[in-house]
């Protein structure tokens, strides 16, 4: 039963996660795997310290301002740019 209710709760997420990788996704990954090796490893590290700080960012700003990320840069940028 647990089990269902972690499936239920972690499903969405994993075929979320997987809509990108179609088959030239993956053609693409195992190439510079194969090229790279753990050489680029590192930069998983930065990119997730940085999702996190432009989450925390964008949180903060719809708390803050009662808007969303959108609504606030079309309305204090160009509403093109927000388009």
């Amino acid at each position: 039963m647990e089990e269902l209710v972690l499936l239920s709760v972690i499903g969405p997420g994993l075929i979320t996660a997987n809509v990108d990788n179609d088959a030239t996704g993956i053609t693409g990954y195992s190439l510079a795997g194969a090229q790279y090796g753990y050489g680029l490893l590192w930069t998983v590290v930065l990119v997730t310290i940085s999702l996190a700080v432009v989450q925390e960012m964008g949180a903060r700003m719809g708390v803050v301002m009662g808007k969303g990320l959108a609504d606030l840069i079309r309305s204090h940028a160009a509403p093109r740019l927000g388009f």
